[in-house]
């Protein structure tokens, strides 16, 4: 599949492919890199011992699908390894809700309570992903979502050692987060090869000023949010413009013709076999 898509815009897996696996597992970025996908989007918080951790949210609740109110932040990643996350209810539609408009992301699949499914799985360290990345034989991108504070430090010790920081994008769609990401490779430095995005969503004065004073390779923006010309105002900067999902058709067209660098999809799969139906 990869082979036979060319030329347009980068295929960001949202998450991994979470119609395989739950969002931010391995086995849901393992899916991309088999599908081929150009990069995958990933989200990543704390724990209390100071080690990244991959997922979205703070709490263990949002992936457990209980009433678990657990803190990352207050818990070792031994405490996070005992929480099995459930395959059940956790995996989005094969394909787009067709053919009403979808903005924000894919709805969930409710298992029937007389299916066989009792997969779990685990929350990894961003360690562990560095890892696996160190497998993929081709060129993966990868997109990390910070969505919290104070994690540079620990990220620069991962870096370090790995072996992938040119796949890396480090970016963020909290301002706070952003303030500071880019106020710490002010001072720290940059390692070589590393890029910088930010997840800015709209274009305004706030997000123009912000652009302006920092060191950026990419912006996300929001679907219908930005047109033809707004991406060559970006390039003519030197910074690529990414689509922050809009998995339908309609926009999945105008993505191909504005010439955008990369598009994070909930549905990588779907939108190639729309693509290569497009081409034929």
């Amino acid at each position: 599949m990869k082979k036979e898509y060319c030329g347009m815009p980068m295929r960001f897996a949202h998450t991994g492919v979470t119609q395989f696996a739950p969002e931010n597992s391995l086995e849901a970025f393992k899916k991309a890199a088999e599908l081929g996908c150009e990069g995958i989007e990933m989200d990543i918080q704390i724990s209390g011992d100071g080690e990244i951790i991959v997922t979205h949210n703070g709490d263990m609740g949002y992936m457990t699908f209980d009433e678990h109110k657990d803190v990352l932040r207050e818990m070792t990643v031994s405490q996070i390894k005992q929480f099995d996350i459930p395959y059940r209810n956790a995996l989005k539609m094969k394909y787009p809700p067709y053919p009403w408009t979808e903005h924000y992301g894919g709805r969930r699949v409710t298992i029937p309570e007389c299916h066989p499914e009792s997969r779990v799985t685990h929350l990894i360290t961003f360690p562990e992903f560095d890892e696996w990345l160190s497998t993929v034989d081709y060129d993966l991108n990868v997109e990390v979502e910070f969505k919290t504070t104070g994690m540079c430090p620990r990220m620069d010790e991962i870096l370090a050692s790995s072996s992938n920081v040119s796949r890396y994008i480090l970016f963020s769609g909290d301002w706070k987060v952003l303030e500071e990401m880019q106020e710490h490779y002010r001072t720290a430095g940059k390692p070589d090869g590393l890029r910088l995005g930010a997840n800015i969503r709209f274009i305004n004065e706030q997000t123009m000023d912000f652009v302006k004073r920092s060191d950026l390779w990419e912006v996300g923006l929001n679907n219908e949010a930005f047109t033809k010309e707004d991406v060559e105002m970006f390039e003519s900067m030197g910074i690529k413009v990414f689509s922050n999902l809009g998995d339908y058709p309609e926009w999945w067209r105008s993505i191909c013709e504005m010439g955008v660098t990369g598009f994070k999809t909930n549905y990588p799969d779907a939108y190639t076999e729309w693509w290569l139906s497009e081409m034929a």
